[in-house]
């Protein structure tokens, strides 16, 4: 997997290096305005942008970037959590928000979740982001009998499920992280994965945002 680290913060960068694995290549600039021509250049998969050279409102400035990424995927880094500011950059496009003061074990985890084609926001932003796609799919127009058969799948998925699986899509539907439901349950964050992985498979989602969605709808 190739990375593009955008960036000109010297400290940022090692931390970046330091999460990335050694079977990862991670390139580094520091020009937003080169990142066309870099990107051709070494055929990145994976985009992590360093909101400190962006000017406001930056989801403008995502925006293109994403357009210019093409099946890239982009993280942005921000200084702090604002709501309205994270979601304006999902709807921009990004794949992942996160602070810029992340530690690199973290950083990894998201690079991963991103690169293998899931979405990661911040955890507390999962409700507003639920209400906003259930607006969303509001104002499409879907006849009531789809309605009924699409919940009747759904509830046919649901019931495939183990008492063990039913058990993490509960706690994660109410905003656990795997560690939190690993010590809620006594098991090992790999064995969660693992679970997830099959839930993930079992319900036709291919992440956690999708899987709660799925859950609340339900």
């Amino acid at each position: 997997m190739s990375i593009l680290l955008v960036s000109q913060d010297l400290e940022l960068i090692d931390r970046c290096r330091r999460a990335v694995s050694a079977e990862h290549q991670l390139e580094v600039t520091g020009d937003v305005l080169a990142l066309e021509a870099r990107m051709g250049a070494v055929g990145t998969d994976v985009v992590v942008l360093d909101a400190a050279l962006l000017q406001q409102p930056i989801d403008h400035q995502v925006a293109d970037v994403v357009a210019v990424a093409g099946t890239a995927r982009v993280i942005v880094l921000t200084a702090v959590f604002q709501e309205d500011e994270e979601i304006a950059l999902l709807k921009a496009g990004a794949k992942g928000c996160c602070r810029r003061g992340i530690d690199p074990e973290s950083l990894a985890r998201v690079i991963n979740v991103t690169q293998s084609g899931g979405v990661w926001v911040t955890r507390s932003l999962l409700p507003r982001l639920v209400t906003e796609l259930r607006r969303y799919a509001g104002g499409q127009a879907v006849p009531a009998a789809a309605k009924l058969l699409a919940a009747k799948q759904t509830e046919a998925k649901l019931t495939s499920l183990s008492t063990r699986e039913r058990e993490i899509v509960r706690l994660i539907a109410d905003g656990a992280s795997n560690k939190e439901v690993a010590a809620k349950l006594d098991i090992s964050e790999r064995t969660v994965k693992g679970h997830l992985s099959n839930v993930f498979q079992k319900l036709g989602v291919t992440d956690r945002l999708k899987l709660v969605l799925l859950v609340r709808e339900a």
